[in-house]
């Protein structure tokens, strides 16, 4: 085959065509075991050219297993896979050597990925393969009543009384009804879910042509006459006498027709060797040893150990696993060359324990092979991104190697979605009058004022595109898991109508693209502390999910300080005239005003829980009682006389007394203790 001929037909850019031509000759060549790296950044179709790869492998019949960190991911690539394979086929009858298997609890397929899920495979062919119902006794039933039907009808006609009957021509309509469909049914099954390889060529064939000839033999001897029937199955090759004198075309014709079926069906019975078996064990082996384009995450991969037809791995995101999960796939006993896909400037791998991390538990194969110099191929052209968006990535995290597709600079790929030059393509916030929250647990953080301005915005678009009714996808970005709740418990009343909103972790967004991305950055705070924001690898998947507008939240003063990629980013906002107050926007400015007017009436009608009244502390129920019930109240404690025109802040009494510090001491115990009280 000529895989330059065939990859011209792919609409791929350079980078594309060089990677899988150098992968496809490292593979097929003499030499030993070999492993080749394709350094796939956002938006440079990473899954295209995994797919294409894919898709030439099957033509040049080289067995392939490709693994992924996760099921979406997985299913992600099945589905490009399943979609460029039926646009352009080999043969779109027949995709049993394909296989997608997983938990299916986990995995959740759906529509046309059912067609290759080892779940419904095995469902289907369980019916195919069964000994009362399958693939020989569908074979039996037809031959035998091809060849026998005339005198099955004798036999039948002595069991039934004289008013019962039937014609012979009743007979064999009635009896052509039941086998044929089961027969038809049951082989298209197959034909679909069995490998080419494992009914052999000539054997496809046949069943090809017997199908086409029962479905003429089906079709002619409805229009046959009660005589001319009997003939039919009567009919010999070699010539014979006949109660109708010379024989019709008709009655010759399907005579002829039913005669070559019998052959077929006697070759089928005597060559197909395909399984007759009941177990679903078995079924879901054969399926697995068959197939050899295989699509499962890589922990799966352990399952396809005995299928000796692999001879290629393909690990997508390569760069999310522990090397020791890579492991796993590359145990295939026939593997000959493996390829991974990723980019180590993005997410790595998950590892919890800091001895782990500083073990480099959680670094990946590729990006140990990357760092000791292995050769990667860089697919350098991006798809997603506007030119405003990608240039601050592009610049920082890969050096300015990659280039903006043409499609990407088109003036279709430059949306305006709201009124104002701050709702542009790419654009910062200032938000100088927000703070940061800690969660109940103390493990995450939030930013109701940031949460307030991204409900304000989704309102907005909301509006905007409710005239327009055009479907928009907004991603709503967040680096803390309290900050997501928060704005899923702001937003959980709405309905945003041809918005689509996603809001989610930046681990939740990796490998994924929408149409607008808000970025809320959270910390605010004087120290220009920003934990493990700064995090560059986080960064960047942050900031690359968008494809028309990105929008990023934060505080100015914050970032600026943190001596992180945050501080650059704000600078070349700044000097990209992308910089914007957010009070600057009439809108905003107005629930922002609302917001902290609402808090500072909330703190006022507080009640403090010491107060200090005719020298006596008293501890004071919160505000807010079940009907009928009173507030209660502690049992009080004598303090020392306050001073005469003493302030009270924070309900203990303040002032020049003498024995302040001796008070205050006795006040900080009294807090203490009240704190471990249950007040009812």
């Amino acid at each position: 085959m000529e895989i330059w001929s065939e990859l011209s037909t792919m609409n791929l850019n350079n980078s594309q065509n060089d990677a899988i031509l150098n992968c496809i000759s490292a593979m097929l060549s003499n030499s030993s075991s070999s492993l080749s790296l394709i350094w796939g950044p956002p938006g440079t179709g990473k899954t295209k050219t995994i797919t294409v790869l894919l898709w030439l492998m099957r033509k040049l019949k080289h067995g392939t297993l490709t693994c992924a960190p996760t099921n979406l991911a997985v299913k992600q690539v099945a589905s490009c896979f399943l979609r460029l394979s039926k646009e352009n086929p080999l043969d779109t009858s027949c995709l049993g050597d394909v296989l997608l298997f997983g938990n299916k609890h986990r995995m959740c397929v759906e529509d046309d990925l059912k067609e290759i899920y080892l779940h419904d495979r095995v469902r289907k062919l369980l019916v195919c393969f069964a000994p009362l119902t399958g693939w020989r006794h569908c074979l039996s039933s037809m031959y035998d009543f091809l060849e026998n039907g005339y005198s099955q009808y004798l036999r039948y006609s002595e069991e039934q009384k004289e008013e019962n009957k039937p014609s012979f021509l009743h007979y064999t309509r009635k009896k052509l009804d039941v086998i044929y469909p089961e027969l038809r049914r049951c082989f298209k099954q197959l034909l679909f879910h069995v490998p080419k390889s494992c009914i052999l060529e000539v054997n496809y064939n046949n069943i090809i042509s017997l199908l086409e000839l029962l479905e003429d033999f089906n079709t002619l001897q409805r229009k046959t006459t009660r005589v001319e029937i009997k003939e039919v199955f009567l009919y010999k090759d070699v010539p014979r006498k006949s109660s109708m004198g010379i024989l019709p075309k008709t009655v010759i014709t399907i005579g002829k027709t039913r005669i070559k079926c019998l052959e077929l069906l006697k070759m089928l019975l005597s060559c197909l060797k395909l399984p007759i078996t009941s177990s679903k064990r078995t079924i879901r082996e054969f399926c697995m040893e068959s197939a050899s384009i295989i699509f499962c995450t890589v922990s799966s991969s352990s399952k396809v150990t005995s299928n000796k037809k692999l001879e290629l791995l393909v690990v997508d995101e390569a760069a999310q696993l522990k090397e020791c999960e890579t492991l796993i796939p590359l145990r295939l006993p026939a593997l000959k060359h493996a390829i991974l896909i990723g980019d180590e400037c993005q997410l790595p791998a998950t590892v919890v324990s800091k001895v782990c991390k500083d073990a480099l538990f959680g670094r990946s194969l590729f990006a140990r092979l990357s760092s000791l110099g292995h050769e990667k191929y860089l697919l350098n052209m991006q798809y997603r991104m506007h030119p405003s968006i990608s240039i601050f990535p592009n610049s920082s995290f890969y050096g300015g190697q990659l280039l903006d597709a043409p499609s990407v600079m088109q003036k279709e790929h430059q949306k305006k979605y709201l009124p104002g030059s701050m709702f542009g393509t790419y654009s910062f916030f200032n938000i100088e009058d927000s703070w940061e929250d800690v969660d109940e647990l103390g493990h995450s953080r939030k930013n109701v004022v940031e949460v307030t301005i991204i409900q304000e915005i989704l309102q907005n678009l909301r509006r905007a595109c409710s005239k327009t009714m055009k479907k928009v996808t907004v991603g709503v970005i967040c680096p803390y898991s309290a900050q997501v709740l928060a704005i899923q418990e702001k937003l959980r009343k709405i309905k945003f109508g041809p918005l689509s909103v996603k809001i989610s972790s930046v681990d939740g967004f990796q490998g994924g693209e929408e149409d607008i991305i808000i970025l809320s950055t959270v910390r605010s705070n004087s120290d220009g502390v920003v934990g493990f924001v700064s995090d560059r690898q986080r960064t960047n998947v942050a900031l690359t999910r968008a494809r028309h507008c990105l929008w990023i939240l934060g505080n100015t003063a914050t970032l600026s300080r943190s001596g992180s990629i945050w501080a650059d980013l704000v600078h070349n906002a700044k000097e990209r005239q992308c910089f914007f107050n957010a009070k600057s926007d009439g809108a905003i400015s107005r629930v922002i005003a609302k917001h902290e007017s609402e808090l500072s009436s909330v703190k006022d009608k507080s009640v403090t829980p010491l107060q200090v009244k005719n020298n006596t502390v008293r501890v004071q129920a919160p505000s807010r009682t079940r009907k009928g019930q009173k507030r209660q109240r502690h049992p009080s404690l004598k303090c020392g006389p306050s001073h005469a025109g003493s302030r009270q802040r924070g309900g203990v009494a303040s002032g020049p007394d003498p024995h302040r510090r001796k008070d205050k001491g006795i006040v900080e115990d009294l807090i203490a203790s009240f704190s471990s009280l249950r007040l009812r």
